[in-house]
Formats: C-alpha cells, structure tokens, sequence
C-alpha cells in the first residue's frame, strides 16, 4: 500500500489570508499547508492498476490532483460533511472523463445526506445535466466493515466535538482526522497498526480537535510503529515543532509519501 498526504492542514489552509505570523511567513514548503485529505494506492489489482482510494475531496482537490499528478481515483470514503472535507467533490468529473467511469463513494448516513442536500445538482433526476456533473454511486456504510472493490475498509466512529466522524482503517493503516474523543471500542479496533495518522490541531486545547499534548497521548495509546499528525493551524511551523515530538511521532506535510 502506498499513501500520499494530499493535505495536512486545517480549514483554513496555511497560510491564511492576511496573517503574517511565523507558520504562514516561512518559507519551508512543509509549512504550506492544503485542507486535509489523503490518497492511497492498494496491492488490489484493477485492470493491472492498483485500486485507488481517495479519503475526502476537500476544497483544495483539483490542485491536490495537479501537484501530484493524480489521474485515477476509484472510490472516495468520506470522514464527515464539514465543508473543507466535501467541497471538492464537483472535480471528481474530471476523472470521470479521463476514465470514462464512475467513481465509488462511501459515507455514514448524515454524510451522504449533507453530501446530497450540497450537490443536489448530481443526485437530483430532475435537475438538467449539462456542462457535465460527476458521475457517482453513493453508498451508505455503518460500523460493520465493508468492502471496496476488493479492499476490507473498517470504519472508526469517534468525537469532533458534537460531530460524529468516521476514521478508517485499511489493514495495517488508520486515518483518523478531525478528532478530539476516541471511544475505548474503537481502540480495540487500532491493535497492531503500522501507520497511524490522526489529528493533531495546535498547541493550546480546542472544544473539536486534539490538541497536540492530547494527539500524543492517544497515539501513544494507540502505539503504531509510526504516528504522522495531520489538520495543523499555523501555529504550527513544521521543522521546529518536529524536533519536541516523541520517538516514531511526526508531523505530516503535504506531499508526504510513505508506503506500508
């Protein structure tokens, strides 16, 4: 398995409009950050290409796809409905056309129905299809495992605040964004794991994400061999803050690759 962090940063991005503070004045690439998502490429064969999942289309996925040339997505499982995991979803019919297929997508049940409501446009029949739409089967998932074209995908239901959101788990890798409670039934589910990316928002607490102390503290728990921290504000500058972090814990970047 293969995985690219398309995005590490928070709903804002970094840098934000207007600050001049140090994270979003550095001139580290690291430092530069897109909404979050991640993009994984799988052992599964597919026409002699590996089967290729994409997690969230955030506002920032045409440019994702650009910068690391990505052409080909099969199914896309969505964490939650918040706008910086969603908004990105109209591009999804630029694969459509290259392709010429329909790409999966995978949702617990008030996603797929925010998800619907926002691009009413795709689902509804009646709406004129001109100027070309993407091209989608929405599925809706529980907590039971579920399989995606071939691939075991277990979902991981925990707390962003009053928010329900859904991390995954894909054999030996677990991606768990937006988070600041972790059921302890959901860390029976996380045994084992050789990669884990979670969210890790800043440095002083926050009401819907981990803050760093509390990131490390359930990754500790957790105990991947590896731990990335993903959805980071600016005031976070990546070389600098790297340095404080636990052994096998670091921050993601954008355009990390790592495989498994």
């Amino acid at each position: 398995m293969k995985v690219t962090i398309l995005g590490s940063g928070t709903s804002q991005g970094v840098p934000i409009v207007g600050c001049k503070c140090p994270g979003c004045t550095s001139k580290n690439p690291k430092d530069k950050r897109l909404r979050v998502s991640v993009y994984i490429e799988t052992d599964i064969k597919l026409n002699d290409k590996p089967l290729r999942i994409l997690i969230d289309t955030s506002p920032d996925f045409r440019q994702q796809m650009l910068v690391n040339n990505i052409t080909d997505i099969d199914a896309v499982l969505y964490t939650h409905y918040h706008v910086d995991h969603i908004m990105g979803l109209d591009d999804i019919r630029q694969i459509n056309q290259l392709q010429k297929k329909h790409v999966e997508l995978y949702a617990n049940r008030e996603t797929a129905q925010r998800i619907r409501q926002t691009f009413s446009y795709i689902f509804d029949e009646n709406t004129y299809k001109g100027g070309g739409i993407p091209v989608v089967d929405l599925h809706e998932i529980d907590l039971e495992p579920f399989d995606v074209i071939g691939q075991k995908v277990i979902p991981l239901q925990y707390m962003h605040g009053p928010t329900i959101v859904y991390g995954f788990r894909l054999c030996d890798f677990a991606y768990m964004t937006d988070c600041n409670f972790i059921p302890e039934t959901e860390y029976e589910k996380l045994k084992g794991l050789k990669v884990l990316v979670i969210d890790a928002l800043r440095y002083r607490k926050h009401e819907t994400h981990f803050s760093i102390e509390e990131a490390i503290e359930a990754a500790q728990k957790i105990n991947a061999k590896q731990t990335y921290f993903t959805h980071m504000t600016h005031d976070i500058v990546h070389d600098e803050a790297n340095k404080k972090l636990p052994t096998h814990i670091e921050f993601a970047y954008d355009g990390l690759k790592f495989e498994i």
